[in-house]
């Protein structure tokens, strides 16, 4: 069998055939097979269950590595040499928000049926009845699938791995590398893949060819500073800072970076504010912003020894006022990376002082 994919020959007669499995279920002729051309490049060829080939598609090295990892773990490092072992930090609570994962089940409708069900055996060999079978529409199997995160956000697969993780990272795997100029496949298809990756910007995360990437360290779990952060907010009842926050983070999913950066900085401007007058109803006498703001450092929300707040300007936070929005709370026209940036120091900065205010107020 022989193609021919952006001017390149592929051909499982002359390639070397690396490895393949089946269903081996008396209702299925579906199959998989990886190869590697003489020349070294990667490519997969699948079948769906009536035995017609769907698949026939060149593989990246990582994308080749993972499809081992999936079907023939055992050939992993004959292939790409020895890998790491695994510490304690690899896995530290969940690395994506809802939002992502729900983002992911929209792009995995890329998928065929028969391409979905190998993936759910792929999960292990309950998930496809949790999911459904092919009698019902790929679209009510996915959300089924998302059905089934919800009860357990961390329950785990086969391998060990998350149910988040193995979604994202699958999603991942069929994000084009130009998703913006991708427009062949139709508008719906090219607005999954942009929300996925705007969303897991917002998670910290990159996809660079077919694989994710950190885009910050692994000790800044950005989920889990907004999931602390949403939990705080709602428990003082702080509901105007809430809904900026969550239109900014709409916005930013949306891709409307202008819209994002206002209500950033809205956001943080009214919590700030409203902590101020939770500590001390007088400041309702005096204006927001940086007359409440030194009010928070009188009363230790912001430290004077961490540089966080001093009486001339030079310090951290109105520092961080100045860069969040450099022309006021409408900056105008923003980069994707920018608002990225803005979001972030947001979510941390106010999980600090809000989690600083939690203390005094419960202690």
């Amino acid at each position: 069998m022989r193609r021919i994919i952006d001017g390149k020959a592929y051909d499982t007669d002359t390639a070397e055939l690396m490895a393949s499995g089946s269903y081996d279920h008396e209702l299925s002729n579906a199959w998989w097979s990886l190869y590697r051309t003489t020349a070294g490049a990667w490519f997969e060829v699948a079948a769906g269950h009536d035995g017609v080939v769907e698949e026939f598609q060149p593989l990246t090295e990582g994308e080749a590595r993972r499809w081992l990892e999936r079907h023939a773990n055992r050939l992993v490092e004959r292939y790409f040499g020895e890998v790491p072992q695994a510490s304690a930090a690899d896995r530290k609570g969940l690395r994506f928000s809802r939002r992502t994962l729900v983002a992911a089940i929209g792009v995995l409708e890329r998928l065929t049926q028969a391409r979905l069900t190998r993936f759910l055996y792929e999960l292990g060999p309950h998930f496809p009845g949790l999911a459904g079978d092919e009698s019902i529409s790929l679209s009510k199997r996915l959300t089924k699938l998302i059905g089934v995160y919800d009860q357990r956000p961390e329950c785990t697969v086969e391998n060990g791995d998350t149910l988040q993780d193995v979604i994202v990272e699958r999603a991942a795997e069929l994000v084009r590398g130009d998703v913006l100029a991708w427009v062949d496949e139709g508008p719906e298809w090219v607005f999954n893949q942009q929300e996925f990756c705007r969303l897991l910007a917002t998670d910290g995360f990159v996809v660079t060819d077919g694989s994710l990437r950190r885009s910050l360290p692994e000790d800044v779990n950005l989920p889990a500073a907004q999931n602390e952060l949403d939990r705080l907010l709602a428990k003082h009842s702080f509901v105007v800072p809430a809904g900026h926050l969550k239109q900014a983070i709409d916005a930013h999913a949306d891709g409307h970076w202008a819209s994002a950066n206002s209500q950033i900085r809205t956001f943080l401007e009214g919590l700030f504010d409203e902590i101020a007058l939770r500590l001390d109803p007088k400041a309702a006498s005096v204006g927001s912003g940086n007359s409440r703001r030194t009010l928070l450092a009188a009363k230790g929300i912001f430290s004077r020894s961490l540089n966080e707040w001093d009486d001339d300007g030079r310090n951290f936070i109105s520092g961080l006022f100045r860069r969040l929005s450099p022309e006021g709370s409408h900056p105008g026209l923003s980069s994707e990376e920018d608002s990225t940036f803005r979001l972030h120091i947001a979510l941390l900065t106010a999980r600090l002082f809000l989690s600083r205010f939690d203390s005094q107020v419960t202690s």
